[in-house]
């Protein structure tokens, strides 16, 4: 478990980096939200090993993520500038955030 952690927090911290040239941002946060979709699946498999407040907080990451995934279905133009770099970048990467955070909070106890 800690290697996934170690590895998600890598790549969250190198998408962060590259959002410097923006359009590698874009294609690393692509990387990164797919790594963490399948970390979470693999994390999801092993939900009766996960304490309660790991399990509440795995479920607000699905939450978030699945209404955000079907907030794009919903949307039909976004031409505000806020708006773009809103649903692009910054609640994405905030979701990121917050899966990283889980995962801290699963290897920490896991120790």
């Amino acid at each position: 478990m800690r290697s996934i952690y170690l590895i998600n927090k890598f790549t969250l911290i190198v998408t962060l980096a590259l959002y410097l040239t923006i359009f590698l941002g874009f294609y690393a946060q692509l990387v990164l939200g797919a790594l963490q979709v399948i970390s979470a699946l693999g994390i999801t498999s092993l939900w009766n090993k996960l304490s309660i407040q790991n399990k509440t907080h795995l479920k607000i990451y699905w939450f978030l993520t699945l209404t955000y995934g079907l907030g794009w279905i919903l949307i039909d133009d976004i031409n505000s500038g806020l708006l773009v770099v809103l649903t692009i970048v910054i609640i994405p990467m905030s979701i990121a955030v917050y899966f990283v955070t889980i995962l801290h909070s699963i290897t920490t106890k896991e120790s």
